[in-house]
């Protein structure tokens, strides 16, 4: 098998608000489609180094490189979902105009979509569901649904690496169902995934690597390596009780994640 190249490389990276360090030191690498759970607990991070590595924050020191490349430089080359939240759903926008906004940087600023630009954005749509609601304002979709377009504007991005913050944060389960197929059928086309979970059943199943963050890279690895109770409440203390059993460890959540059994 041919070996895998470096897409993601994040190097003592620190990032501060108001003078507080939200993220110190994080420094890994992802390879060519790999898939990477980011788990941690409300407050570590998670969100802060998304938003680092596609520029929408500034580094107080180290580096984010994909390819080799800066993405600020370079931002067609990493797609990015928000959490719901950083969402404004009152600005005036149809779901179509939402999806073709990940074409900006192949349309170019004052020019017109050209046919594979409507191409990629109705590809989009149908992946994610939402074709019969290309018309449709933004802000009359469901939580589920303003989820899958903002996926769906990622997707018409095509760019080779994708960031997804909590895209399952109050989904309704078709919308849950269409994401994970999805994720499935971006793993065929060997786009590399970094997605923000509380949950910490799906990171053990879903991930090839999983990132363990509290304000600090804590541990990266393989699920079996990371998922052990040592880390574990290194990074919940006591938001999570981990009852330990001959046929595996069972994880109790407080409401901070989701619960499973490894």
């Amino acid at each position: 098998m041919a070996e895998r190249c470096e897409v993601l490389r994040v190097e003592n990276v620190t990032v501060a608000y108001n003078g507080r360090v939200a993220l110190r030191g994080a420094t890994f690498t992802v390879l060519g489609g790999e898939r990477v759970a980011v788990v941690g607990p409300n407050g570590a991070g998670k969100s802060t180094l998304f938003k680092a590595i596609v520029g929408l924050l500034p580094l107080e020191s180290g580096r984010v490189e994909v390819f080799g490349c800066d993405p600020r430089r370079e931002p067609a080359s990493v797609g990015y979902v928000p959490q719901r939240e950083d969402v404004d759903l009152t600005f005036p926008v149809t779901v179509h105009d939402v999806v073709m906004m990940g074409r900006i940087r192949h349309i170019g600023w004052l020019r017109r979509p050209s046919r594979r630009d409507r191409e990629a954005v109705r590809r989009a749509l149908e992946q994610v569901g939402l074709a019969d609601l290309a018309g449709r304002p933004l802000g009359e979709l469901s939580g589920g649904q303003v989820q899958r377009a903002f996926i769906a504007r990622a997707l018409a991005q095509e760019a080779p690496l994708l960031l997804m913050d909590e895209p399952f944060a109050g989904v309704d389960a078709a919308s849950e169902e269409a994401i994970l197929h999805l994720l499935d059928r971006l793993r065929e086309r060997r786009v590399t995934v970094l997605l923000a979970t509380h949950d910490l059943q799906m990171a053990a199943e879903w991930s090839d690597r999983v990132l363990l963050l509290n304000g600090e890279v804590i541990a990266y690895g393989p699920p079996a390596d990371v998922l052990c109770p040592d880390a574990l409440r290194r990074v919940y203390g006591g938001q999570l009780t981990l009852w330990e059993h001959e046929r595996g460890t069972f994880i109790l959540g407080d409401g901070h994640c989701s619960g499973g059994r490894r």
